[in-house]
């Protein structure tokens, strides 16, 4: 990971931006692979980039892995408010995190999912939470590490 720089995209107009799209699109496609039922729409990547771009420093933060100008990974995660009746605070919800093929197994995921859990305390969430795909080898294990355990077990039927 060396070669390898952690950033933060706090500039929706940052042209390396563009890059998320097709991993991104890539990401949903690994997901079903490994269980995930609901498919990303036509244009889901963009829709996603757009609401990302939208609220990135104040709801979300966009964490990227970049050789050079290249992006080879992505993580995000936004801040909402749980309900009223579960008392009203600050939940941080860990999205996505995505790394090229050829830059895994090189700490780059836990360099990124650092910095964002580094914004989720700054912004004083009392907890986060995240989904996992059931069938991932690797998702549950590594949620773990930073100290996630199981809560729900999500389950879906298709119409």
């Amino acid at each position: 990971m060396s070669m390898i720089r952690i950033v933060v995209a706090s500039d929706p107009d940052d042209p390396r931006l563009e890059q998320l799209v097709p991993m991104f699109i890539d990401l949903h496609a690994v997901m079903h692979k490994h269980g995930m039922m609901q498919r990303l729409a036509p244009n889901g990547a963009r829709i996603w980039l757009d609401g990302m771009k939208a609220g990135l420093e104040r709801f979300s933060r966009l964490v990227l892995a970049l050789d050079g100008d290249t992006v080879v990974g992505f993580t995000c995660g936004s801040v909402k408010l749980a309900p009223e009746y579960l008392g009203g605070e600050r939940v941080g919800h860990w999205t996505q995190l995505y790394v090229t093929a050829e830059h895994r197994r090189g700490g780059v995921s836990r360099a990124m999912s650092e910095r964002l859990h580094e914004w989720f305390t700054e912004k004083g969430v009392v907890s986060i939470e995240t989904q996992v795909v059931r069938d991932h080898p690797s998702s549950v294990p590594f949620a773990e590490s930073f100290g996630y355990t199981v809560e729900w077990i999500n389950l879906r039927k298709q119409l």
